[in-house]
């Protein structure tokens, strides 16, 4: 009877297959783009919904200044219409001179540049989604979670993560956002106006409440 020449497969083999076969899974996942969390607008829809969100606004600081209390609601399509209004307004705006004495970030210390926001309201929560490019492919960051106020400054409380389309356990992303929040030049933008008492989301809404 003639012995089989095939040698057995080794156990190491098999395991060094699978996490191969999982890491190319996750890369995938990593990189495919997620269904978007918000539908995209004309440019005559935006101008629209957007001077609603400043109309909105400017109400509030005048309620204030009278010194009567005041609430304003904005819908998602507001928001997004704001961001992408602001968005289009700085890249119309001529740069700003660097200080020739000031560095200028290594590779390593440059953050990716943003390129496209989406926000979306449920209940009482708010979805982000954020589009950068890291090495000539764009990658999508999703998270959601709730917002408050705390000391003038918003907060947000992250209770989902997603990268392309693939979840990332909160133990591992939420200190890094949390971190990244804090630097003094992102605290800066997330101080509130003077007459902003409140911030939250409720029925789907963005809700600002004057001081």
């Amino acid at each position: 009877m003639a012995m089989s020449s095939q040698k057995p497969v080794s156990a190491w083999k098999i395991i060094r297959w699978l996490v191969l076969a999982a890491l190319l899974v996750v890369i995938a996942l990593m990189l495919r783009r997620p269904r978007p969390v918000a539908e995209s607008m004309a440019p005559a829809v935006v101008k629209e919904k957007s001077e609603a969100f400043q109309a909105k606004i400017e109400d509030l600081a005048a309620s204030h200044e009278r010194g009567q209390a005041a609430e304003a609601r904005f819908d998602a399509d507001e928001v997004n219409a704001a961001f992408a209004q602001s968005a289009g307004q700085q890249a119309a705006a001529p740069g700003t001179p660097t200080s020739v004495t000031a560095p200028a970030p290594s590779a390593e210390e440059a953050a990716p540049e943003v390129r496209a926001v989406q926000i979306a309201f449920a209940d009482d929560r708010v979805t982000g989604q954020f589009t950068t490019n890291l090495h000539g492919k764009d990658v999508y960051l999703t998270v959601t979670g709730r917002i408050g106020v705390v000391n003038g400054y918003a907060t947000f409380e992250f209770t989902q993560a997603k990268i392309g389309d693939m979840p990332v356990p909160l133990s591992l992303l939420n200190p890094r956002l949390q971190a990244k929040l804090a630097e003094p030049e992102n605290r800066e933008k997330l101080k509130l106006p003077d007459y902003v008492g409140d911030l939250r989301i409720e029925n789907g809404q963005l809700v600002i409440v004057e001081k």
